[in-house]
């Protein structure tokens, strides 16, 4: 046996291991985020909102795979409000550093606080 594969049967078992989530309401989360994906892609390629938006949608299939269906719903919650409000917008030369705590970091000549 080589020395991946005790690891890599570890991960999938604690990949397939998440408490049981009801079949329709996984169907229900898996349509909600293709939707969602389908608004996403319809916002500009560079708009900031989108990259957030898509960030949340991946984490939701990530939940879901591990079973946590509520946290699915929250994540594809997050993506529809970053896809309906936009929230995040980049001013003219401004560029994303970096994600923190308290939201995007900026940087660039107008990335003075708001």
């Amino acid at each position: 046996m080589n020395r991946y594969s005790l690891p890599a049967a570890l991960l999938l078992v604690a990949a397939t291991a998440g408490p049981a989530f009801a079949d329709e309401d996984a169907e229900t989360c898996r349509k909600t985020v293709a939707e969602l994906r389908v608004r996403a892609a319809a916002l500009p390629a560079d708009d900031l909102s989108r990259r957030f938006a898509e960030r949340d949608l991946d984490t939701a299939l990530l939940e879901l795979a591990a079973g946590d269906g509520e946290d699915c719903e929250m994540a594809a919650s997050h993506a529809e409000h970053a896809i309906e409000n936009r929230p995040y917008v980049l001013r003219p030369g401004e560029v994303l550093k970096g994600y923190g705590p308290d939201g995007p970091v900026l940087a660039g000549p107008a990335a003075a606080p708001r």
